[in-house]
């Protein structure tokens, strides 16, 4: 799977994220409707074209409305689990790569920006991403402001303090090394396990997720 990616073709933001074979990204610039396709085409490639209509058709739905909503918050790259890969994520996790540019008339210290965000948010860990100082925040459900969720940014643990079958949202943020718009990255994974899945494997996706975003580098 590529993981160099390009907010658009002027001004890009290119960055490697090594997610490896389990998840496929889904461009959200004008390469977004290929990319769908080459997805649709590898779930169904076993599925006789004619049974197979209604459901590419409600998935294709279903991901260009993601999609959308993606592009209106800034998104990069949308990643969803690849088909055919059996010890992938789970089908309701999904990960998104944003840009993010701080609202604000002076340049802001990356690292003063970090210390704030830290202390506006009781599960926010900060750390060092790709030569530069990052935070690591826990939105999920169950997590409480006395509960220890992750170590430093850089670092992968498990998320102790999650309820089971709760949502997952875990957002990294890190400044873009070199930048002259100073703009930032958000990467985000968010869903859960849902009825009768299986809460281990989304903890160890969770973890293979701050791997991946600890060995980020700037392309």
């Amino acid at each position: 799977m590529p993981t160099t990616d390009e907010t658009s073709d002027s001004n890009p933001i290119t960055y490697r994220l090594p997610l490896g074979e389990a998840w496929q990204r889904i461009r959200l610039n004008e390469h977004a409707g290929t990319d769908v396709r080459a997805y649709l085409d590898a779930v169904f490639a076993s599925v006789p074209p004619e049974q197979a209509e209604a459901a590419r058709g409600l998935i294709e739905g279903r991901l260009t409305t993601q999609i959308m909503a993606g592009r209106a918050k800034g998104g990069i790259d949308f990643y969803i689990p690849a088909p055919n890969v059996g010890h992938g994520p789970l089908p309701a996790l999904t990960i998104m790569a944003a840009e993010v540019k701080i609202p604000t008339t002076a340049v802001p210290e990356p690292a003063d920006v970090v210390a704030r965000v830290a202390a506006s948010n009781p599960t926010a860990r900060t750390g060092v991403i790709a030569g530069m100082p990052a935070v690591r925040i826990d939105r999920s459900a169950g997590v409480e402001a006395g509960d220890s969720p992750a170590g430093p940014a850089s670092e992968s643990e498990d998320d102790d303090g999650q309820t089971a079958g709760g949502p997952r949202h875990i957002e990294y943020v890190v400044p873009v090394a070199g930048d002259p718009e100073h703009r930032w990255l958000s990467i985000a994974l968010t869903g859960q396990a849902g009825p009768g899945g299986d809460e281990e494997k989304v903890d160890a996706a969770v973890a293979a997720f701050d791997q991946a975003v600890a060995e980020l580098a700037w392309e």
